[in-house]
């Protein structure tokens, strides 16, 4: 059935091509956009993005482009994009006057501003939006296999809205009312996953693994509340959910990078995909004195990724 004539999507990297292929039977017209021009011209004439997903054949209604104002007539526009260009693809909204509702799937916090992804939305671009997140790998997502994501809204009808038009047998979109805890459990359990692979390239077991976990989401929750969410977030698919994929899947980056980190690696030595977490950590000491909160398993995370000491030191400060 289709729900809408066209959907546009911003970033053309693993997730937003998933997305296309996901939606394709959803719209009409799903445009990709990408600034990478050999991209654009792949996804054209191949219908595929060999860049991100090889093997993955998309639609013959799914195209790319590399003009942002070609979706200034979209129904509805996905923007997929790392944290770190956020901000330039909302301004761009901006600057083109795109009216139709964003869906952010960006998991991560704004670090230069110290903030929600959704506060700088309304910031830059307005009010116009919601958040989408939940357990679900990008490659997983592009073969069909099923899944559950929620997505959240300040306007609940619109969250409602999309959630009724784009999810699938396989592809279960569920409403939330609570577009703040679901950004900050999504930023957090990528930070949380760091540790669990630190903890596991150090061979310190299953059951210290469990344990981090454990310890992290009681400080998730409290992170939670403080930022304008409700803990019962933590419940649902974007909540556990994602936290259970993020921190023993073992196609995430976060745990991959995390091992790196236990071998001896470094930040500046990492060459593997793009790991969130590492970034999102930047804002723990902040939010430490922002709300006088100690969050003891962050922190440590924080300080094991940007700090030159011996891991088990920081490790016994953990547990």
């Amino acid at each position: 059935m289709v729900s809408y004539n066209k959907i546009g999507i911003v970033g053309a990297g693993c997730y937003g091509t998933a997305i296309a292929r996901c939606f394709s039977s959803k719209a009409k017209e799903i445009l990709l956009v990408s600034d990478v021009k050999i991209i654009t011209s792949l996804i054209n004439k191949f219908h595929a993005n060999i860049k991100a997903l090889c093997g993955t054949a998309l639609s013959a209604n799914v195209s790319c482009t590399d003009r942002f104002s070609d979706i200034c007539d979209v129904d509805i526009v996905f923007v997929t994009v790392p944290t770190a260009a956020t901000a330039k693809v909302f301004a761009q909204m901006a600057e083109y006057k795109i009216k139709a509702p964003a869906v952010l799937c960006s998991k991560g916090f704004d670090i230069e501003n110290g903030c929600l992804q959704s506060d700088l939305f309304e910031k830059i671009s307005g009010k116009n939006y919601a958040v989408f997140s939940g357990p679900s790998f990008a490659e997983e997502i592009a073969d069909g296999l099923p899944a559950e994501v929620n997505i959240a809204s300040p306007n609940g009808e619109l969250s409602r809205k999309i959630a009724e038009s784009l999810s699938s047998f396989v592809f279960k979109i569920t409403p939330l009312d609570d577009y703040r805890g679901l950004q900050t459990i999504g930023a957090l359990k990528n930070v949380l996953a760091v540790g669990c692979g630190i903890f596991s390239g150090l061979k310190l077991g299953n059951s210290a693994v469990a344990r981090l976990i454990t310890d992290g989401l009681k400080e998730a929750a409290k992170l939670i509340v403080l930022l304008g969410g409700k803990e019962t977030t933590l419940a649902e698919a974007g909540g556990i959910g994602d936290v259970i994929l993020t921190c023993a899947g073992r196609k995430s980056r976060n745990i991959l990078f995390g091992e790196h980190l236990a071998a001896g690696g470094n930040v500046a030595s990492w060459n593997g995909p793009l790991a969130e977490g590492a970034s999102a950590a930047k804002m723990i000491p902040i939010f430490e004195r922002k709300y006088d909160v100690r969050l003891k398993v962050f922190s440590g995370i924080y300080k094991a990724i940007y700090e030159n000491r011996c891991l088990f030191e920081i490790v016994s400060e953990i547990i």
